[in-house]
């Protein structure tokens, strides 16, 4: 297995893709994950992937910038990116599904089985499903992916993003573009791979009750308005917005935690994102908790946010089999936590070059995250990291 991370900042589809090809020369690509900011048409973009590589296997989504390292040369917000794979002794499957209300887990099993069926291999369990998703529903279309594989197979992945949280975003496969699809990808790769799903931040030994709950809506923390329970129990951070509000970017730092029940002797938390203040002093979230469970105030720093893609992605590294060296990381990375640390992204670039010298890496920034925890089960979640290391 070979892998390449050619990337592009021009502003013209054409020329960005000139640039890319010349980076791909005489490299064939089995399979492409595409990152891409909301500037460029995806329907355009994959029409010219097509015809450019003569690629099968393409899934990709708009997202809000990548961090790319390709050689000796990076990029900390990338206009678009491939996350380019030469396994032609590996099986790949790609398949799509538009997002139909009340059947969202039928749609996400139709998306699976069609990606199944194309790897050629669709009899038995795939190593990994890559997803693309749009933001709303994940919780569903993971249940969905879960009845047709169970439990145990790993599914990574990212709810796609925009520039302004507006819901321009896209998501494309080798057949399609829409702004409503879910793209999953089934992959049995050649050689073996290493995964890692982490959320950075700890707890502050502060711990509630979601006393109700609907969905993604909190209205009640302990019997008492969620907003300002919250507000007191992360001293004031949303003093200015306790009646209503978008409370995104000032909640980055304290989102709420629910522990993963697991024999493992590390804690994980899956975590939940702050996005407004509703009606009633209720929270909006990008994730979904129940009526009943209980959340940790958790606590983040931009130092933690900073460190922490080189500490998931050498861990994905260390569960590779056997061993074997890296061929490339795929990297998901809230957009959430980027635009927190946006003015040290640098940082976190160089921490990447010194840790893993010339190791090819794509890192796509989310308005979601999918991963695969210690216990085994895949779940969604915000302000997450997940990594994919596939070995040579």
């Amino acid at each position: 297995m070979k892998i390449k991370t050619p990337f592009s900042n021009e502003t013209s589809l054409q020329r960005a893709l000139d640039d890319i090809e010349r980076q791909l020369r005489g490299f064939s690509p089995t399979v492409l994950v595409v990152a891409f900011n909301t500037q460029f048409d995806g329907e355009a973009l994959v029409t010219e992937l097509e015809t450019r590589f003569g690629c099968s296997t393409i899934g990709g989504s708009s997202c809000k910038g990548a961090l790319v390292i390709n050689g000796d040369k990076t990029q900390s917000q990338a206009a678009i990116s491939l996350f380019a794979i030469h396994d032609p002794e590996g099986h790949y499957g790609v398949g799509y599904s538009t997002l139909v209300e009340g059947q969202i887990q039928l749609c996400a099993t139709s998306a699976l089985d069609m990606a199944l069926y194309a790897s050629g291999r669709g009899f038995e369990s795939p190593n990994l499903i890559w997803c693309i998703l749009p933001p709303g529903h994940e919780e569903q279309i993971l249940e969905g992916f879960q009845s047709v594989v169970g439990n145990n197979v790993p599914i990574i992945g990212g709810s796609s993003a925009d520039n302004d949280v507006s819901g321009q975003w896209q998501q494309i496969s080798t057949l399609t573009s829409a702004n409503d699809q879910i793209v999953v990808l089934a992959l049995y790769p050649s050689s073996g791979i290493g995964f890692s799903f982490s959320s950075g931040y700890k707890p502050t030994g502060k711990v509630v009750t979601a006393t109700a709950s609907q969905g993604r809506l909190l209205t009640q923390l302990d019997d008492e308005p969620a907003a300002a329970c919250y507000n007191r129990l992360t001293n004031g951070s949303i003093s200015d917005f306790i009646e209503s509000g978008n409370v995104l970017s000032i909640t980055t730092l304290h989102p709420l935690g629910r522990i993963i029940d697991s024999q493992a002797e590390i804690k994980e938390f899956v975590l939940s994102h702050p996005d407004s203040v509703a009606d009633g002093q209720a929270l909006t979230l990008f994730s979904e908790i129940k009526e009943g469970e209980q959340l940790h105030i958790m606590e983040g720093s931009k130092h933690s946010l900073i460190q922490r893609a080189s500490r998931v992605i050498n861990n994905a590294i260390d569960l590779i089999p056997n061993n074997r060296k890296a061929a490339g990381v795929l990297l998901i990375y809230c957009a959430g936590c980027m635009l927190t640390i946006e003015d040290d992204l640098h940082k976190m670039l160089e921490s990447l070059q010194q840790s893993l010298p010339n190791l090819p890496i794509m890192g796509i920034y989310t308005f979601g995250e999918q991963g695969c925890f210690l216990d085994g089960k895949s779940r969604h979640g915000n302000l997450m990291i997940s990594a994919v290391a596939f070995s040579q």
